[in-house]
């Protein structure tokens, strides 16, 4: 998933805004920006590195809080009410956590003319739930830009979110960032004045309001890495198994980064492309060794000459061993069917 080519991200703009960086790695050791990596980009890397912020005590699933309002900017669109509640029920598709809602929904009958949702989606009230770790607040203002064309109007909606996440036990805000989302729509008129577009206004506002929550979503992956230990190494070593799947967050195609912990130390070893099963593991294809890292190399050639024994010898105490870990969070499939950016 190219974050400067899916849909869902807004385009470079739409990185920028979130990393504050102004181009992907170039073969260098510069810090990973916080966005969600390509397989062709981690390649270009010198060494392998792992992302930001990992930690083995968050490779289980977090319980999620989420709350949002969207409203129309002015009187150029029209925001069914139901919307926010969708974008809640949305959240429940990240598999990395576990979401509730943190209010009522309204308008059941409007929801669910626009839902068309996966019957399993189900949000729980959070009133019902003790130990919430964190809360996603978000408040989107949708707004439309109208555009003449020789024999054609092009409608530009912008869903503009700002949204933070906090800790509910520490009343700590862990984060507080924008996100924008932009989805163009083309209406053309014939001789007898009437018009054809390929989608509706509605269906519009909605896909401009997922391409934010794609932002946010990955922000909230780069914050909170989901990982898993790896249980099993192929005869090559260049194929593992993970003790983390589909259900645990891993998307399909998910860059990860291998790596040795022993003794509270960390040592990167590969980069491996993630291929999640329903079964609470996935495959991974390793692709890039970091065999120009000192430490790293001889693990890596004990790994590579005895890939089981490595494997026997490693165990270790229950946070030592070998693991993985994510970059960023990919978009549920759904979601990436919004269409090309206009």
């Amino acid at each position: 998933m190219k974050i400067h080519e899916v849909s869902l991200y807004g385009g470079v703009a739409a990185a920028l805004l979130l990393c504050g960086c102004a181009s992907a790695p170039t073969g260098n050791d510069r810090p990973l920006p916080l966005k969600y990596y390509t397989r062709a980009e981690l390649e270009d890397m010198k060494t392998v590195q792992l992302p930001s912020n990992y930690s083995v005590d968050n490779f289980t699933k977090l319980q999620l809080g989420v709350a949002f309002n969207v409203s129309a900017k002015d009187g150029t669109v029209k925001v069914d009410p139901a919307l926010s509640g969708r974008l809640q029920t949305e959240m429940a598709k990240l598999k990395r956590f576990t979401i509730f809602s943190m209010h009522n929904r309204n308008g059941v009958k409007a929801f669910e003319r626009i839902a068309d949702l996966d019957e399993s989606v189900k949000l729980d009230e959070a009133s019902d739930v003790k130990n919430i770790n964190l809360i996603l607040n978000a408040s989107m203002v949708i707004s439309c830009d109208v555009h003449e064309l020789h024999n054609e109007k092009e409608y530009v909606y912008v869903a503009d979110c700002d949204f933070s996440c906090e800790d509910l036990k520490t009343r700590t805000v862990l984060f507080a960032e924008k996100a924008r989302g932009v989805y163009g729509r083309k209406v053309r008129y014939s001789l007898t004045g009437q018009n054809y577009g390929s989608t509706t206004e509605e269906v519009a506002i909605q896909s401009a309001a997922l391409r934010a929550l794609a932002i946010v979503a990955n922000k909230l992956g780069n914050t909170f890495p989901t990982g898993g230990r790896v249980t099993s190494i192929s005869g090559s070593g260049e194929t593992m198994a993970m003790a983390a799947g589909y259900n645990e967050g891993i998307g399909a195609k998910q860059q990860v980064a291998v790596f040795l912990t022993e003794d509270g130390l960390d040592i990167p070893l590969a980069f491996a492309e993630a291929a999640p099963k329903n079964d609470g593991t996935s495959m991974l294809s390793v692709y890039k060794w970091n065999t120009k890292h000192k430490d790293a190399k001889p693990i890596i050639k004990e790994l590579q000459e005895s890939p089981r024994q490595f494997l026997k010898n490693y165990k270790g105490e229950k946070k030592d061993g070998l693991f993985a870990v994510a970059f960023g969070m990919p978009v549920p499939p759904d979601w990436e069917k919004q269409g090309p950016a206009k």
